[in-house]
């Protein structure tokens, strides 16, 4: 009984973060935002121990800092690293987030971020660069979006001014070609490029491992439920009362959010169909 009533005080303690901040992307956001001004903060101080303890450092790891795979994605290298990284979270992570579940979602984040850590380490024991970002997490998201919804047209701005069309399934190509490129020619820059791929990687298998397509056999991930809601679950609690919504004051009444669930329901309905 006292362990059961600890399990019923730890989700109603997550409920309450996720009313208050709306849904996990959204908290996700904010804990970005204040790890950098945290980051800013220190900077003006000259205090780099920041960095040293909580960026990912093959050095930092072989010294016992085991928690820089989950804190390094948390760290930016600037303002425009930062934006870049939200925006995409925000365009992608709230669908995501609506078909996983907050759970589900959050697992797939932090797992996206921690699998680019060990990619990144298994080829870099001896690398004094530090890496930072959460663009292997949120590649994560992206990738676990379009293997959702391949067929999906999204709309990206890019430079936050050219709008740029591309179905869902080639614009995860174009992000993996864009780190998978520049590794085959040995070239030399300042991304992570194994970080992002190792992102990439974990958030395909994550959804594939959930029952999106063909799925594959996980034990991990299956312990509790194959999916984080079921279809039955899924129409009761948000199609039903969109229906609902439809039959009582027509299709005019429908919210820009209400009208993208309608249409995220149909592409993965018809995308488990086939």
């Amino acid at each position: 009984m006292p362990h059961m009533w600890k399990q019923t005080q730890d989700h109603e303690h997550t409920g309450a973060m996720l009313e208050r901040f709306g849904s996990v992307t959204q908290l996700l956001i904010w804990i970005n935002v204040a790890v950098f001004l945290g980051q800013l903060g220190c900077a003006a101080f000259r205090w780099g121990a920041f960095e040293q303890l909580f960026a990912l450092q093959a050095d930092g790891i072989q010294r016992g800092f085991l928690w820089q795979p989950l804190t390094y994605m948390f760290l930016h290298g600037g303002i425009w690293h930062l934006l870049v990284n939200l925006f995409v979270l925000w365009f992608f992570g709230r669908e995501v987030e609506l078909f996983l579940g907050a759970r589900r979602f959050t697992e797939l984040y932090l797992g996206g971020g921690v699998a680019g850590a060990v990619l990144w380490l298994a080829f870099n024991l001896q690398s004094t660069v530090p890496v930072i970002g959460a663009s292997a997490a949120v590649l994560a998201c992206v990738i676990a979006f379009a293997t959702m919804f391949p067929d999906r047209e999204v709309t990206l701005l890019v430079f936050f001014v050219l709008p740029v069309t591309f179905k869902a399934k080639y614009l995860a190509l174009i992000a993996i070609a864009f780190d998978a490129v520049p590794l085959l020619e040995g070239a030399s820059t300042n991304v992570a490029h194994l970080a992002h791929l190792g992102g990439a990687a974990l958030g395909w298998v994550f959804v594939k491992a959930l029952g999106y397509g063909r799925p594959l056999q996980l034990r991990w991930l299956h312990r509790a439920r194959p999916l984080p809601r079921s279809a039955e679950d899924f129409m009761r609690e948000e199609i039903d009362p969109i229906l609902d919504k439809i039959s009582r004051d027509g299709m005019q009444s429908l919210t820009p959010r209400e009208r993208k669930i309608l249409e995220s329901a149909r592409d993965l309905l018809q995308k488990r169909q086939r």
